[in-house]
C-alpha cells in the first residue's frame, strides 16, 4: 500500500467519513497545481478520485484538504447543492468561487495545525489575483474575513462569488484604486486609450497632433503602446516617451544619445506646440545620423 492511500485511509476515519465514501481513487499529477477532487454520487455513498503530486511533501495535508471538499459536500449544515454554483461559462465568478471555497478549507487546516502547501500567504496571494475588480486594501479585508470564518454554507459561498460587496458591507469596487488602474492597462491598453485619459481638448488635440508630426517627419519611427504610455523607437531604440500624468497634462521624455541625461518636457493648453515638434525631431535626427555613421 502506497503512502498515499495509508493518508487516504487516515484521513476518511478522521473526518468520519468512512461509511459515506465506498472507495478513493489515486491519480499522480506533476504539479500541486494540478491537485483536484472528482465526485460520483451514488444512491448510498460516494465514489472519489483524487489527482495528487507525486511528491511527499505535505502530503497529509494536501490530502486531507481535497476530502474537506467532500467533508463539506457531506455536511447536511453546508447544504452543498451543485445547481447553485457558478457555471463553467462564468469564468470570473467561478475562479472566485473556487478560491471562497479553498480559504475556507485551507484556513481550517490551519486551525488544527496540519501543514498544508496552501497556506495563509498563497491564499490571500491568490484571492487577491481572482478580485481584479476590488482594490488591495478591499481584498485583504475580505480574504481576512473569510480566514476567520469558521462556519459557512454553501450558499454563503457562491452569494460572496457572485457578490463579493456582499461581504464588505455593500461596498463597491474602488474603481480608483491604483493597482486597478495598473491592473487595467496591463492587460488593455491601446495608444487611443492612453490619450482618451487627456480630459482636456485642446492637449489631446496636441497629443494627436505630435503623433501625426513625428509619423510623418521621423522616417521609420515605431509607435507602440505599452501599458504606461507610448513609446517611440528607431531601428529598436527609445529616443522617446509619451505618458498621461493628469488629464490636463501630458509629459514627454526625450533621450538625447549625446548626453547622458533625459529631458521632460511638459505639455499643457499652453504649451507652444512647434517647439515641442521641433525638440522631437531634433533628437531623432542625432539617431539618424549616428546609424547612418555607424
Amino acid at each position: 500500500m502506497d503512502k498515499a492511500t495509508v493518508v487516504v485511509e487516515d484521513v476518511l476515519t478522521s473526518l468520519e467519513m468512512r461509511d459515506a465514501v465506498r472507495q478513493v481513487y489515486t491519480e499522480t499529477t506533476d504539479s500541486p497545481w494540478d491537485e483536484k477532487v472528482l465526485v460520483k454520487r451514488k444512491k448510498e455513498y460516494l465514489d472519489v478520485k483524487i489527482f495528487v503530486w507525486n511528491e511527499n511533501m505535505y502530503l497529509y495535508g494536501r490530502i486531507y484538504r481535497l476530502l474537506l471538499y467532500i467533508h463539506d459536500m457531506l455536511d447536511p449544515s453546508f447544504d452543498y447543492d451543485s445547481r447553485r454554483a457558478p457555471k463553467e461559462d462564468e469564468t470570473g465568478t467561478r475562479e472566485l468561487y473556487s478560491q471562497i471555497w479553498g480559504t475556507y478549507v485551507d484556513s481550517r487546516l490551519e486551525r488544527v495545525h496540519i501543514p498544508n502547501f496552501y497556506d495563509r500567504l498563497l491564499r490571500r496571494n491568490m484571492m487577491m489575483e481572482a478580485m481584479k475588480e476590488f482594490g488591495w486594501e478591499q481584498s485583504l479585508i475580505f480574504f481576512d474575513a473569510l480566514w476567520a470564518e469558521e462556519s459557512l454554507t454553501h450558499a454563503q459561498i457562491v452569494e460572496y462569488a457572485r457578490d463579493p460587496a456582499a461581504r464588505l458591507s455593500g461596498k463597491a469596487p474602488e474603481t480608483d484604486a491604483l493597482e486597478i488602474k495598473i491592473g487595467s492597462f496591463l492587460k488593455n491598453h491601446s495608444v487611443k486609450k492612453h490619450l482618451e485619459k487627456l480630459t482636456s481638448e485642446p492637449v489631446r488635440r496636441m497629443a494627436e497632433e505630435i503623433l501625426n508630426f513625428t509619423l510623418y517627419h521621423c522616417r521609420d519611427v515605431m509607435v507602440t503602446s505599452l501599458y504606461f504610455g507610448i513609446r517611440f523607437t528607431y531601428k529598436e531604440t527609445i529616443f522617446a516617451e509619451m505618458v498621461v500624468e493628469s488629464g490636463t497634462l501630458l509629459l514627454i521624455t526625450l533621450h538625447n544619445p549625446r548626453s547622458p541625461h533625459s529631458t521632460t518636457l511638459e505639455v499643457t493648453e499652453a504649451t507652444d506646440l512647434q517647439s515641442v515638434q521641433n525638440s522631437i525631431k531634433e533628437v531623432f535626427f542625432l539617431y539618424f545620423l549616428d546609424l547612418q555613421s555607424a
